[in-house]
C-alpha cells in the first residue's frame, strides 16, 4: 500500500485526539515504525488494516 493512506489514517488518529500510546498498545505497531513507513514507502497491508480496525472501534 502507498504511504499516503497511512498518512491519512495517522491524521485521523490525531484529529480524534487519541494518544499514540493507546494506538501502539491496540495495534502492536510502534509509532516510530508508523512514521518510518509514512516517510519512506510501501506500507504492509497488515499495518493499514490494523489502523483502520482501531479507528473503526473508537467512538465518534
Amino acid at each position: 500500500m502507498e504511504s499516503e493512506e497511512l498518512v491519512k489514517l495517522m491524521q485521523q488518529v490525531d484529529a480524534k485526539g487519541i494518544g499514540w500510546d493507546k494506538v501502539e498498545a491496540e495495534t502492536k505497531v510502534p509509532y516510530a515504525l508508523l512514521k518510518l513507513y509514512a516517510n519512506s514507502g510501501p506500507v504492509p497491508v497488515t499495518i493499514i488494516n490494523k489502523l483502520k480496525k482501531f479507528l473503526e472501534s473508537q467512538p465518534q
